[in-house]
């Protein structure tokens, strides 16, 4: 399984531009987005910007379509090189529209018990932490946005 890591706000081990391939092989050069489909783009987006320390750069959405997207980073730079995360809402969805994909996202951050309590704090789901004095090279909590998509807050430590 793929899984996306991305340096997180709350964290804050800053990404220093795109992960790029040095293979002369590889079909793509980088890595650019994640897009989900919400049910409610505004309940969405205050848990991105309020739990996990995203920043707003952008808004896409016309008249004639009645689609609109949040498009999210973690610098608040709309020129940044890092990774952004696109919430998408459809007014009126289609059946397989606004409905959460089985994605689960993975962000890095200093302290996963510290972030998983300002998750619940804003008054999210967390699902799972890790123990107290738990040991290990990695520390995982895991929490839930909105629309149920799993959200993975790691703790890279030293061994």
């Amino acid at each position: 399984m793929l899984k996306l890591v991305l340096a997180s706000a709350l964290a804050l081990t800053p990404l220093s531009g795109y992960a790029q391939s040095s293979s002369p092989t590889a079909l793509t050069s980088g890595f650019g987005f994640v897009a989900l489909q919400v049910a409610d783009l505004a309940r969405a987006e205050a848990f991105y910007v309020n739990a996990l320390g995203f920043k707003e750069i952008g808004r896409v959405g016309k008249p004639s379509e009645p689609v609109e997207k949040a498009i999210l980073n973690l610098s608040g730079d709309p020129k940044g090189v890092e990774p952004v995360l696109i919430l998408i809402h459809h007014a009126t969805p289609s059946p397989t529209q606004n409905r959460t994909s089985g994605a689960i996202i993975g962000f890095t951050v200093k302290d996963s018990t510290a972030a998983a309590a300002r998750v619940k704090d804003a008054g999210y789901t967390v699902v799972s932490q890790p123990r107290p004095g738990q040991g290990g090279a990695v520390l995982t909590s895991v929490v839930r946005d909105p629309d149920g998509v799993v959200v993975e807050l790691v703790e890279m430590r030293a061994p």
